[in-house]
């Protein structure tokens, strides 16, 4: 066998192993009546079968009665309407708690005659009703034998002249009884009123106990028989917001400070401002703090006056849930109430 028939069979052999992997389906007759099989480019390419579509269910279809019977609508929930709550009573403590201030930053925005009468007119209205307060206080207290503390008020000389010895006797038990809660921050400097302030300081000190520590702004010193606890600024005038001397501070025993004045105070009024600070902080009860004040005399009750009218001619758009009313119809209703 020579070599071109062993090429031409082994062609032949591998064309039909080709062919044979090939999926063509069977054809009848003989190998020579079918001399395109083993030529792909003869044959053609078999077609995929189609999966088989599965038939669609159609919903059924409504009824007569049911295309006859109209859809109900379904019902649209109200909106609701959250109504605005109702302002406070006119000229009652929560009005005023809620209102002075609205006052008195308008007056102060935009300062006109309106806007400051009727701010100072709402705080006399709300200091006249501490002095009723106060005024009712001191009747309970003097017609009430478990209450009253010093009977009733003396009217004649002899009287007043004890009351006040008296009113003494309490301020220096008070401020004596102060000394374990308070103390005092003095800044001063070379001036001639630093050097008198510092001996009235020396004073309270020596009198009630109370410490006073003084701190120098330029390096001067006290005279050797005025408060011995004298220190040099290292800052802590900046720190306390200090710009002028002599200036007066009330230490508490929760390391806060507050201010009691710049300037020279003679004793009564520096003894006055100390009782003060400390009733506003909460070192003193109010009750302690009144015993050692003056009451307020009694006037007219503005709000009595105002209150049971003061909404009625107020158009809704005027005021707020705070219950304000305008500057301009407050004075209104002030002139009228209080011409009747």
């Amino acid at each position: 066998m020579n070599k071109t028939l062993i090429s031409v069979l082994f062609l032949v052999a591998s064309g039909l192993a080709s062919a044979s992997q090939l999926d063509y389906p069977e054809r009848n007759g003989q190998f020579i009546e079918r001399g395109e099989e083993g030529w792909f480019w003869y044959e053609p390419v078999p077609e995929e079968e189609e999966p088989e579509k599965k038939p669609e269910v159609k919903p059924p279809e409504p009824s007569v009665e049911t295309l006859a019977k109209p859809k109900k609508p379904e019902p649209t929930p109200e909106p609701v309407t959250a109504q605005p709550p109702a302002p406070p009573a006119a000229m009652s403590a929560e009005w005023f708690r809620k209102n002075i201030k609205k006052y008195k930053d308008q007056a102060w925005e935009n300062p006109t005659p309106e806007n400051v009468s009727a701010f100072l007119y709402v705080q006399k209205m709300a200091m006249n009703r501490s002095a009723n307060f106060a005024d009712v206080w001191k009747q309970v207290v003097s017609t009430d034998p478990m209450l009253d503390a010093n009977s009733t008020a003396p009217t004649t000389t002899s009287g007043t002249l004890r009351l006040k010895a008296e009113a003494n006797s309490a301020r220096k038990d008070l401020l004596t009884k102060m000394k374990d809660k308070v103390g005092l921050i003095f800044f001063f400097n070379g001036s001639q009123y630093s050097m008198e302030q510092a001996r009235t300081l020396d004073a309270i000190q020596q009198l009630y106990g109370i410490d006073v520590l003084a701190v120098s702004t330029d390096g001067s010193t006290l005279p050797e028989d005025a408060l011995a606890k004298v220190v040099m600024d290292q800052g802590q005038s900046q720190v306390m917001g200090v710009r002028q001397v002599p200036a007066t501070f009330v230490a508490f025993n929760d390391n806060t400070t507050k201010p009691i004045g710049v300037g020279m105070f003679a004793r009564p009024l520096m003894e006055n401002r100390i009782l003060l600070v400390a009733q506003m902080n909460g070192a003193i009860s109010d009750e302690e703090y009144m015993a050692t004040q003056k009451q307020l005399k009694k006037e007219e009750d503005l709000i009595g006056a105002v209150a049971p009218n003061a909404y009625a001619s107020v158009k809704p758009d005027q005021t707020d849930e705070d219950g304000f009313i305008p500057a301009p119809e407050l004075l209104r209703i002030i002139r009228q109430e209080t011409n009747k």
